[in-house]
This record gives C-alpha cells, structure tokens and sequence, in this order.
C-alpha cells in the first residue's frame, strides 16, 4: 500500500532501520567508557545485532531504484541522484571539519580547509561518512543494474543472487575461518549490489518469503551475532587467533549471518499488513523522511555529547544512560533534520 507517496512497509522498514543506526552508532561510542569487560561485551553485542540496519537501507534503495516503472534518464542521474549526494559530501565534510575545529581539534583555518579536502577525496572524514561513497558508486552503476532488473526473469535474478552470495560472501567466509586465500573471485569488488537486487526480488515478488518464518530467520541470526560476540570477548585472552577470526567476519557486512538478518528483517515488513496504524505509521513516516538527515546529522549530535561534554554513560546510570544517549541523539537529530528542511537548497540534500 501506498500512502502520501510511500510505500507502507518501507516506511516502516526504514524507521526501524534509522532507530537502529543510531543505536549501534551510540553502544560502539559508548565502548571507551567501559571499564569493565562485562560492559563492553554487552555494548559489542547490541552493536553487532544492529549490523543489519543499513543493509536494509541498501536494500530498501534497491526495491525503489529497480523498479521497472520507475525512468532514469542521464539528467536525472547526474542531476539528481549523483550530485545530491556531492554536494552532501562537501557540505558535511566541511561542516565536520568546521565542529572539529571549535570543539576537539583546535587547529587554523588553513588546517580546516586542508583536512576538509582530505576528508573529501581521501575520505579520512567522520567514519559514517562512508555511506555517500556508496550511494555514489551505486548511482553510477544504476543504469546497468536497471538493464538487469527491467529484462532479467526471476530465474536470472537468482542467479544473480546466488552468485553474489557466493561471491561475495560464501568465499570470503570461508577465506576468513581458514585464514587461507581462495583463487576463486567474481568481477564484483563489495556486498552490497547483492542487498540492492536482494531489496528488488522481495519488493518484486520473484522471491516470496513466509512472515514468520523471516521473523524466526531474523531473531536466529541475532542470536548467532549475540553469541558469537560473546564467545569472541571471552575468548581473546585464551585463543587470540580465534577471536581475530570472529572479529574479522562481525565487522564486515558480507557476514552470511548478517545477509540473513537483513533478509529476515525485510522479508517480515514486507509481509507485514497494509492498514495503517495511525500513530506508529506516522512516527514511522516521519522517521522516513527525515532519515538521511538523521543519518548525516546524528554523528553531530553523539559526538558533542561524548567528545565535546565528556558525558560519561558509566558514571550516570550505566546501560540506562547508553539507552538515554540513544534517545537524545534520535530526536535532536530529528529536530535539526526537520528545522533544516524548512531552509531553501538544503531541504533538497537532506
């Protein structure tokens, strides 16, 4: 269903997606407070099960972007898609680098401007920057992928996807738990088209997943990164190499087990029911809207509390407070975001 131009279940999807961003943003933060190992165990495992939230944004682009209906014309993908997401770049960048100057780094003008083009084309910026250097490549890729999405039948789109998903994270898994190097590669360098069609065969229906059975699928996989999380705190003082290993496959997004997440997530939503609910699918629209802006702006906010205050969590309440940060950071984010989009230009970018 479709209401005030947005798909319902997207929405809903992309809400919780944005909640847990900042959520997993805020308990890896939070980590150079922990003094105890209990402590940071607990905020590495509530980071690592929101591995899937971005995932799902990817994949929520792909159900948009594929759509057969939907027209890409070279102007529109110059003009619209790739420079939104340039001229966000060196937006951001610079206003980073300016909060970094007088707040934590203290340095002059000259110095601001330098390490702003560094961030740009070097991208040594804030690390959640890196999602503009994603949506770029993908915008640069689109018309191909739309080639693939607009002729494939769903049986090519699986295979697609099986390919990719060894690829791109069966071999890398394997590489990873073995410690040795694979001759065997495919001509695609990162994860994340394989979200992009995975988000176009759901939306589309060439592949059709149960509800409660993506519900169990995403719970499982939570399970499995909790665990494996755990095991892997535990285990670096007794089997180093062990750990490093379990580290290695938690950081990075081609994890196999935070691919099933991902899925489960969106598989769900996209079961979910079409009638609205009042409340919830207006926070949740809301949430929509506003998420890139809470996306680029939330880091702001997270950093003035912790680097700028000094707010230590441990010495105010302990995971309550993480919990607090969380809340903070979310909806001052909103505000700015919905502040910003009263301000001709910028409202266009955010």
């Amino acid at each position: 269903m479709i209401v005030n131009n947005r798909i319902l279940y997207l929405s809903r999807l992309k809400a919780l997606a944005c909640i847990g961003v900042i959520i997993l943003h805020v308990f890896s933060s939070s980590g150079k407070f922990a003094v105890s190992q209990n402590q940071m165990t607990l905020l590495l495992s509530v980071k690592n099960c929101m591995s899937w939230a971005v995932p799902c944004f990817v994949m929520a682009s792909g159900a948009l972007l594929l759509d057969r209906k939907r027209t890409l014309t070279p102007k529109k993908l110059f003009g619209k898609y790739i420079f939104r997401m340039v001229i966000t770049l060196v937006v951001f960048s610079l206003l980073f680098s300016v909060f970094d100057t007088f707040t934590t780094a203290k340095r002059s003008a000259g110095e601001t401007v330098k390490d702003t083009l560094s961030d740009i084309f070097l991208g040594t910026g804030w690390p959640h920057m890196w999602y503009l250097y994603l949506m770029i490549a993908v915008y640069l890729m689109l018309p191909i992928y739309k080639i693939i999405s607009t002729n494939a039948e769903p049986k090519d789109l699986k295979y697609l996807l099986a390919v990719y998903g060894i690829g791109l994270s069966v071999l890398p898994f394997i590489e990873t738990i073995t410690g040795k190097k694979l001759p065997f590669y495919i001509c695609v360098f990162t994860i994340y088209p394989l979200y992009l069609f995975l988000g176009h065969v759901l939306h589309t229906g060439a592949i059709r997943l149960p509800k409660n059975a993506s519900g169990l699928m995403f719970l499982i996989s939570l399970g499995i990164v909790a665990m494996l999380t755990v095991y892997s705190c535990n285990a670096v003082s007794e089997s180093p190499e062990t750990a490093g290993k379990i580290n290695a496959l938690l950081t990075v997004y081609s994890f196999p087990v935070y691919i099933a997440a991902a899925v489960g997530a969106y598989g769900y939503f996209r079961k979910t029911k079409n009638k609205p609910v009042p409340v919830l699918d207006s926070i949740a629209a809301e949430l929509d809207s506003c998420s890139f802006g809470i996306y680029l702006i939330h880091m702001a906010v997270l950093k003035f509390i912790y680097a700028v205050l000094n707010f230590n969590p441990f010495n105010n309440g302990g995971t309550i407070a993480v919990i607090g940060v969380c809340i903070v950071t979310l909806a001052v984010s909103y505000v700015i975001t919905k502040l910003l989009k009263f301000v001709p230009y910028v409202k266009t970018i955010i």
